[in-house]
């Protein structure tokens, strides 16, 4: 029981400091530089208190004769929490531009969107499949399931590769049928951002309802993702180009679709669940249930082949993916959220460099005075 109330008092910690740091993130620049160390200190004690109740027992049970249950639940935890970080390092450089396209990167300096179409004729399709699930619903498991059958997904990963046409479409300079249209160019014929009403209207297109096992595991799950998009609302990523093209995107799918349109209670469980029943009532009433697979990642790989017509001796014999775990969203976050504190580093240790160089220059020069 000791252990749960400490855990219990470092949430309250960690939440109240969140606030204090929040409001200071806010405040004259000269306070921020008074009270930034501080901040780093306490936030790096809150979260190395709480991650160390997690790697402590590993460390212990390497000098165990024989490990137990406990000690492979650690090993998986840390595993995975370390491969969130680097997918966090990996989204930095996503919102930093580094894996757009040239062509991206001539559209928006020119202003027009530019097709970049695949090269190859035989590479250009359409879009053939859509997921329609929630996030947090094994949608990311249901892409990299997809892939291993030979379709490319725009996913989570894929769209800030292709922030020119989403910031197009939310401009509405394009419709939906063209935004689609230029996926299909693109070579993608699987989507995770697409609405239900778009699948409606195309008979050709089949979609996969993804779900938890219960709606109280759905909002579990949601509510700690539910925290990137605090992370990408802060200083520096709300400086960043490609988030600014995609914050409309962003706040649609973490605030709205999630809510049911009540994007202030984006964190309330009640509306959580509403919203999420909701959803899937109104997805399995709106799309004929030929054209609709209802589909929970447990189920395997049965389900998904054979809704996709795929032959039996092609179908994967695999484990069914199963990916983006909650430790590796934990891991992912935390890398995130320490750039929103480190990020004055960047501006200080130049300047610091320089100032150190500008005074060496002179001393040497002051130097050089004397002896002549």
């Amino acid at each position: 029981m000791a252990f749960f109330r400490l855990q219990y008092l470092k949430i309250e910690i960690s939440s109240s400091m969140a606030c204090i740091i929040s409001t200071l993130r806010l405040c004259d620049p000269c306070i921020i530089l008074i009270y930034y160390p501080t901040s780093c200190f306490y936030y790096l004690l809150i979260n190395s208190m709480k991650y160390l109740t997690i790697f402590l027992p590993f460390l212990i049970q390497l000098t165990a004769a024989r490990p137990d249950v406990l000690y492979e639940q650690n090993i998986a935890y840390g595993k995975a929490f370390c491969q969130g970080a680097y997918v966090g390092f990996q989204s930095l450089l996503a919102f930093m531009g580094y894996y757009e396209s040239e062509a991206i990167k001539e559209g928006r300096a020119s202003g027009e969107l530019i097709i970049d179409a695949e090269e190859d004729v035989n590479d250009q399709t359409q879009i053939k499949v859509v997921g329609l699930g929630l996030g947090r619903t094994g949608s990311t498991s249901l892409a990299v399931a997809l892939e291993m059958l030979g379709y490319y997904a725009v996913h989570d990963d894929d769209q800030v590769e292709l922030t020119d046409i989403f910031y197009a479409w939310e401009e509405e300079t394009i419709d939906s049928d063209e935004f689609h249209e230029i996926l299909g160019l693109r070579g993608y014929n699987a989507s995770f951002k697409t609405e239900y009403e778009w699948v409606q209207s195309h008979e050709e297109v089949k979609a996969i309802l993804t779900v938890r096992d219960t709606p109280e595991k759905y909002v579990e799950s949601w509510s700690v993702a539910a925290a990137f998009i605090d992370i990408v609302e802060q200083i520096p990523f709300r400086w960043m180009p490609t988030v600014v093209e995609l914050r409309e995107s962003l706040l649609d799918e973490y605030k709205e679709e999630s809510t049911g349109g009540n994007p202030d209670d984006y964190m309330n469980p009640e509306v959580l669940k509403r919203a999420y029943l909701e959803h899937n009532e109104e997805i399995q009433g709106a799309i004929p249930s030929e054209r609709l697979l209802t589909f929970n990642v447990k189920q395997g790989w049965a389900p998904i082949c054979e809704f996709l017509e795929v032959q039996e001796s092609d179908c994967p014999t695999v484990p069914f993916p199963h990916v983006h775990t909650r430790a590796r969203l934990e891991g992912e976050h935390f890398f995130l959220r320490m750039i929103t504190f480190i990020w004055p580093l960047a501006v200080i240790l130049p300047l610091y460099c320089l100032m150190k160089f500008g005074k060496t220059v002179i001393e040497v020069l002051q130097k050089k005075h004397k002896c002549d």
